[in-house]
């Protein structure tokens, strides 16, 4: 991955055949610029050194933004579907296990030998598993209303994104949309659906992701508020 040095700050740069146009990400976790394949470096540079105030500004913000470390302790809140779930633990004499009762998320396990490294091990190979469910019969349940079709579904890990999907239509989503509301969730899938039909962000994308979802710009705003919250 190239790597342009900015007034303060590195930009990581993505070439894609996906793209007509540049598109610049500020995150927490750093700067990003998607480009097309057949663009210039320069071109990226020159966008970037126009775009230095703006890029400069929007990590300060982000750098106020609280980071988020989970401590894993008795009463420390967890997120499942957009609801606040209280976190439990309780001793056994077996590998840890994960359920949800009433308001409490519980972590069965071996209290006296399991690790804070773990439990965030469990928990992410719980995430992934209602994942797998939830998001497969929901994209299912989507795609029967908007003749919209994947061509498989995958759980993936991602630092930076919800969801993708390839030129082939296989639309891969990020486990840490489960800790997110359920029309987030509809948004993210419905985005990806969209992409099956228009492989770009043009104008028509945008108008086809409007007619199944005419307020899916609150969803949108709700990810960039929020999505730093939708971490273990």
């Amino acid at each position: 991955m190239k790597t342009i040095k900015g007034d303060g700050f590195s930009v990581h740069v993505i070439k894609t055949n996906r793209r007509k146009t540049m598109s610049l990400k500020v995150e927490q976790q750093g700067v990003t610029i998607r480009i097309p394949s057949r663009l210039p470096l320069s071109f990226a540079r020159d966008f970037i050194d126009e775009k230095s105030s703006w890029i400069k500004a929007k990590l300060e913000q982000q750098s106020q933004q609280p980071v988020l470390e989970r401590q894993f302790v008795d009463g420390e809140m967890m997120l499942f579907l957009g609801q606040s779930y209280s976190l439990q633990f309780k001793n056994a004499q077996s590998r840890p296990q994960i359920v949800i009762a009433g308001n409490n998320i519980i972590c069965h396990a071996r209290l006296d030998k399991i690790t804070k490294t773990a439990i965030r091990a469990a928990f992410i190979a719980w995430y992934k598993q209602q994942a797998q469910s939830y998001l497969t019969e929901r994209s299912d349940k989507i795609s029967q209303q908007t003749g919209l079709q994947a061509q498989s579904i995958t759980i993936k890990t991602y630092r930076a994104r919800w969801g993708s999907c390839t030129v082939s239509g296989h639309i891969h989503y990020n486990w840490k949309l489960l800790m997110a509301p359920p029309d987030v969730i509809d948004y993210v899938i419905i985005h990806e659906l969209c992409h099956t039909k228009q492989h770009n962000h043009s104008a028509a994308f945008w108008h086809l992701v409007t007619t199944y979802m005419p307020d899916y710009r609150s969803a949108r705003n709700w990810l960039k508020i929020n999505g730093y919250c939708l971490e273990l």
